[in-house]
């Protein structure tokens, strides 16, 4: 078992803990829709970096049984997003939707009218700034000012999800009890592969 010295080494030397909401996700520019680069990455809310499982198969060689790669698969990477009062995002996803299926005439499109790229960055911790020496007040209110520096010239680890499209896009519960939750999208998209971007 290491000491805490060590384990404080070891993170030291790693850059730190990774922070699970350091993240930067870029979707596609849709036809129509007027969700802007900025907001599409800025609501999303959640998401996940796919993963890969190798498919196998037991073969009998003597006695012994082993198993041996046939393949592999992947899993469809969810994405969740706040839902503002001008339902651009909704919009965004009802817009990519309708060039998979299109609803006017109900056709099922060609996948290169549908299939997209999709970045996934996990970024180091940012630097924040304080503006002010001290608590600034907001309608007596006191915060402090931070900006965090999310690009991608944070990332340390990034993925593209090659030819993705949204299969599923969740429906939206409204309820007339009183609530100061807020709306939430959820959605699944399917892709052909996955790759890392160096």
């Amino acid at each position: 078992m290491s000491s805490i010295e060590e384990l404080k080494g070891m993170i030291s030397a790693g850059g730190g803990l990774a922070s699970p909401h350091q993240y930067l996700v870029e979707l596609p520019l849709i036809p129509g829709s007027n969700l802007g680069a900025r907001e599409r990455n800025a609501l999303c809310k959640t998401a996940r970096l796919p993963g890969r499982q190798i498919a196998t198969t037991e073969r009998s060689i003597g006695l012994q049984n082993q198993k041996i790669a046939t393949g592999y698969g992947v899993t469809e990477v969810t994405l969740s997003f706040h839902i503002l009062n001008d339902y651009k995002t909704r919009d965004y996803f009802e817009r990519w939707q309708d060039l998979v299926v299109n609803q006017a005439n109900q056709q099922i499109q060609y996948a290169d009218n549908y299939a997209k790229t999709v970045k996934i960055f996990q970024l180091k911790r940012g630097t924040s700034f304080q503006i002010f020496d001290r608590d600034f007040s907001l309608f007596g209110i006191p915060f402090n000012i931070d900006i965090e520096l999310a690009t991608k010239s944070n990332a340390i680890y990034g993925v593209e999800l090659e030819k993705a499209f949204p299969t599923t896009m969740n429906g939206i519960d409204l309820a007339d009890a009183a609530t100061d939750q807020t709306l939430e999208i959820s959605i699944d998209l399917a892709y052909k592969n996955w790759k890392r971007i160096t």
